[in-house]
């Protein structure tokens, strides 16, 4: 893996295990509709802080698929992002898109847990879909860059602890 992306769900107060469901639904769509929907996660962080699992990170889900990327994101991950990336939906309460306390603490966690995982530097390797894309989304990091830069300084933090160089 070369990289996290993360997304939200725009779908305010609804579950991670709704959002989980909603991509299992998916799969019961017939090929020859014309407006099939192809999108899968590896993730999904609940407004309660509580993380539903989709895919397993061997798997790609299909998260960040666009007609163009932004050059900086075919640098880091080629033509195909899917392919590398690991996708984490959080939920929101509000069309703000802003993230609960608790959304965030997961995703926290759980972003320093897969960056030691996958060897993944946390500051480079955390992404948004706007990043990728341009796409705007996860609305709240787009509107608000620093607390993007908050969020991932957190994930170092928690990655030099979990490395034991704290």
């Amino acid at each position: 893996m070369k990289g996290i992306v993360l997304h939200w769900v725009a779908n305010p107060k609804s579950s991670a295990m709704g959002n989980r469901l909603y991509f299992e639904n998916l799969r019961t769509q017939s090929p020859d509709n014309p407006q099939v929907v192809y999108a899968s996660a590896h993730f999904v962080v609940g407004i309660s802080g509580d993380i539903v699992q989709c895919l397993p990170t061997d798997e790609m889900a299909y998260h960040v698929g666009a007609k163009s990327y932004k050059p900086e994101a075919i640098t880091a991950f080629g033509h195909i992002p899917n392919n590398c990336t690991i996708d984490i939906e959080l939920c929101h309460p509000e069309w703000n898109g802003k993230f609960t306390t608790q959304t965030l603490a997961a995703a926290t966690e759980l972003c320093a847990t897969l960056c030691v995982q996958f060897d993944l530097d946390p500051i480079s390797g955390i992404w948004t879909h706007h990043g990728i894309t341009g796409k705007c989304c996860p609305k709240w990091f787009v509107d608000n860059p620093c607390d993007f830069e908050f969020f991932r300084n957190d994930v170092a933090a928690d990655v030099e602890r979990l490395r034991g160089n704290v």
